[in-house]
């Protein structure tokens, strides 16, 4: 498997869409910094988790992703690779294992740039432990986010035109659905609210944002908003298991479709 992963990465060496869509992950840190008039590491940090995260690396991730397993069919080696032998199956988990290296490495990256930023602003550095480790696992919960999206663009195996259709209507239907009390003010439990990724790591992140300096109308939504708080083992055990889930619906969409 770890050789299958090596094998995918040395291929994106040829890629340009994987570079251009890396890049991406400064523009959200740099345009955020010329507006916000509070440049500290709580809010720049916020946004790469937040907008950098939300609205642009996963419609990105799932792109990347209908890239690479496209990317045999395309050019037609999908046989081939069958000949070594490797299964569908190990060569569809590689590519999903690429896709969370992709998402930490996105997020992680931005982090970096949000830090530098907020430091030449003469932001406190205070916290920056948490804060990393908070994005790092928003990383990893953003690629478990985007497993639902995959398998649906898998299971058309349409062109790239539907793959991006389906990201962006996904993307915007996630985010649309976090700033709604039906799925925001739900406590955990076997509802809708609970199984939608989306929300359920708005639910998370929210009780780590600070408001000591707040203004009271925050401050109050925080607080009535703090009885809906989901905490980390719960948030990871839901959509760690929905991630396996839809990987091995996935796996079985992929393998069954003809070479």
């Amino acid at each position: 498997m770890l050789k299958l992963i090596i094998c995918e990465f040395r291929k994106t060496k040829r890629k340009k869409l994987f570079y251009t869509a890396f890049l991406t992950t400064f523009i959200m840190p740099v345009m955020y910094t010329l507006i916000l008039a509070d440049r500290s590491l709580d809010n720049m940090m916020g946004v790469i988790r937040q907008e950098n995260g939300f609205l642009v690396l996963i419609p990105l991730s799932v792109i990347v992703a209908a890239n690479l397993f496209f990317e045999e069919q395309d050019h037609d080696t999908l046989k081939n690779l069958m000949c070594v032998p490797v299964t569908k199956g190990r060569l569809a988990s590689a590519k999903i294992f690429v896709l969370l290296i992709f998402n930490v490495c996105y997020e992680l990256t931005g982090a970096v740039t949000a830090v530098l930023l907020a430091a030449l602003s003469g932001a406190s550095m205070d916290g920056l432990g948490m804060q990393l480790l908070l994005t790092a696992g928003t990383g990893i919960l953003l690629w478990a986010a985007e497993m639902p999206c995959l398998l649906l663009v898998v299971w058309c195996n349409k062109s790239y035109i539907i793959s991006v259709i389906i990201a962006f209507a996904y993307t915007m239907a996630g985010y649309i659905t976090h700033i709604s009390d039906a799925f925001l003010r739900v406590p955990l439990g076997p509802n809708a609210a609970t199984l939608l990724p989306v929300p359920m790591i708005f639910r998370w992140l929210y009780q780590f944002i600070s408001i000591e300096d707040a203004e009271e109308t925050l401050r109050t939504f925080y607080e009535g908003f703090r009885p809906y708080f989901v905490s980390t083992p719960a948030v990871f055990a839901v959509l760690m298991a929905e991630a396996a889930i839809c990987m091995l619906l996935l796996t079985r969409v992929y393998q069954k479709q003809e070479i």
